[in-house]
């Protein structure tokens, strides 16, 4: 009875999509303007930027409306990457100096040094280098856990280049990031000895990408974008994996409608190779998928129609199709836009994308394919006033094999997670709201809210059901800048196992208020200071993993 329901759901829904965008459709027919919309705003709650690690807020994945609807700078991430080689934010309007070089460099009260170096130059008219280095790593314990001590290094070279009529990109990374399983406290455990290189684990990654895009859009022209990357990531353990992408999209523009707009009609196309190997098993895998579509943009619409194909032997069924349908309405010269839009697809879950999330799972554990049987989006954005924005969506996904973290109870120490899939019906909803209520004040908040519905799961393990964050900047005057704000998550459920019986334990949700200030004593020179933690709590980001307390940062950044 509940298939039939969801399949129900489904019919509705599409219904609805095939509904608004034929009617974005034929209403655009009688306009005349023209104009480009690109749409590029993918409003990702960001990350728990702790001076420890980056355990990533769920990814909400909504669609990427027109970035004009904003009027007020988006400024608000008061994470230190977030200020390469860009000016400060909101400066009582005086011009900013150009400059090549940025630096940052610091010192937290955990005895946490952070170094970040950044470079941009021209070769020649055409060409531009770039250099990006890092450094983060806290030395430190948590009061009664093991040794907890990590380590986050970065390195990345770009290299651009434009022709006539194309562009290339081109990028080549490296990172090490090592952690300690420290979640136990080893006076529960007096019978067990273990040294502290016993809990090392560290995590290289090494790639390059590039991407070859045509800048020519005349009519009758192939329009294409080729992508290529290739990363190889690799543990302590003898975990490795191998990962090799090539996408590739063409279109070309046309005139068979009798309006006035940009038509174009193309392929959307991309192979994915996967090798992984650990001290137990080795396995190779790969996804092909093609999305032909037909793309009509006038000057108060976007219509995207499309059929996603994917192939992958290793399921059930090896050839899946799902409806590409997005629709776009803009109003009040184009203040207001509503969006709706359906898809899905095949989605490999990498060892990498695991441990970016969660460093602490264990170094061999079982990976799959997500299938995203079923994805419907729809939502508001607007521009209120001059000085407030505004965007609020929902979204409902039907997946198979998911993925969920969870405790590894035939470890000693229960310090290290392995991975469980299983299918759901997820429903989320966001608002997100930016506000300039004067010419030194910005203020952005945003909600977002999960309900899930699980196969067979009892909970959806380690996700949580609300995540709120607020943030304030201030230039109290030419040289001082203010900042601070909240973040709060909800709970999340794990479960408990006694005598084969399961039950559910419920990890409290946290707030974490920070406060931070900027002082530029020139164009070049900037002091920054910065409180973390502010109520010093220990809260739970994973199951036994407490985050570290209150903690003071100052450093500097350098312009030249």
């Amino acid at each position: 009875m509940n298939g039939e329901k969801i399949k129900f759901m489904r019919v509705v829904i599409l219904f609805v999509v095939l509904s608004v965008t034929g009617f974005l459709s034929l209403y655009g027919q009688s306009h005349q303007e023209r104009v480009t919309i690109e749409g590029a705003f993918q409003p990702v709650i960001r990350d728990f930027e702790k001076q420890f690690v980056k355990p990533q807020s769920p990814e909400t994945d909504f669609p990427p409306p027109d970035t004009t609807i904003s009027r007020i700078e988006r400024k608000m991430g008061h994470r230190a990457e977030l200020e390469l080689l860009s000016p400060l934010a909101f400066r009582s309007g005086k011009k900013s100096e150009g400059y090549s070089n940025f630096l940052m460099a610091g010192m937290g009260s955990r005895l946490s040094p952070l170094f970040l170096y950044g470079h941009s130059s021209a070769l020649n008219r055409d060409t531009r280098f770039g250099l990006m280095l890092s450094h983060r790593s806290t030395w430190t314990d948590i009061a009664d856990y093991a040794p907890a001590d990590y380590m986050n290094n970065g390195l990345n070279l770009s290299l651009d280049h434009t022709f006539d009529d194309h562009k290339l990109n081109t990028s080549l990374y490296y990172q090490m990031d090592a952690y300690r399983y420290y979640g136990f406290r080893p006076d529960e455990f007096p019978a067990l000895l273990f040294e502290k290189q016993d809990l090392k684990q560290t995590y290289q990654n090494i790639g390059f990408a590039a991407d070859l895009i045509s800048t020519e859009q005349k009519m009758g022209y192939l329009n294409h974008k080729l992508e290529v990357e290739y990363n190889y990531f690799f543990n302590a353990d003898q975990t490795q994996e191998h990962q090799a992408k090539l996408k590739g999209d063409m279109a070309m523009y046309f005139d068979w409608f009798d309006f006035e707009g940009e038509q174009a009609i193309g392929i959307e196309v991309e192979g994915d190779f996967y090798h992984n190997r650990d001290t137990l098993q080795s396995e190779s895998a790969y996804l092909v998928s093609a999305l032909p579509y037909l793309r009509l943009k006038g000057s108060f619409y976007q219509l995207k129609l499309g059929l996603h194909l994917n192939y992958q032997p290793d399921l059930k069924s090896e050839f899946w199709w799902y409806p590409a349908i997005r629709g776009n309405l803009y109003l009040l010269d184009k203040k207001l836009e509503f969006y709706a839009g359906t898809d899905g697809g095949i989605n490999r879950i990498t060892y990498r994308d695991l441990t970016e999330v969660n460093p602490w799972i264990n170094a061999i554990v079982p990976l799959s394919w997500e299938n995203k049987h079923f994805s419907f989006d729809a939502g508001m954005r607007a521009a209120l006033t001059s000085s407030l924005d505004l965007h609020l969506g929902i979204r409902f996904e039907e997946t198979s094999q998911s993925p969920f973290y969870l405790i590894d109870t035939l470890q000693p120490y229960r310090n290290s997670f392995t991975m469980v899939y299983d299918g759901m019906r997820h429903f989320s909803f966001l608002a997100e709201a930016a506000w300039k209520p004067a010419e030194k004040w910005q203020i952005g908040a945003s909600l977002l809210w999960h309900q899930y519905v699980m196969d067979s799961l009892t909970e959806a393990w380690h996700k949580p059901d609300f995540l709120f964050e607020l943030e304030a900047r201030w230039a109290a005057w030419n040289q001082l800048e203010v900042n601070g704000g909240l973040i709060y998550r909800g709970r999340q459920k794990v479960p408990a196992y006694h005598g084969g019986k399961e039950s559910v334990t419920t990890l409290d949700g946290f707030a974490d208020i920070f406060l931070g200030a900027d002082y530029q004593f020139s164009s070049a020179l900037t002091a920054y200071v910065r409180l973390d933690n502010l109520l010093n709590k220990k809260y739970l980001l994973f199951e036994n993993y407490p985050a570290y307390g209150f903690e003071l940062s100052a450093g500097i950044k350098v312009r030249f």
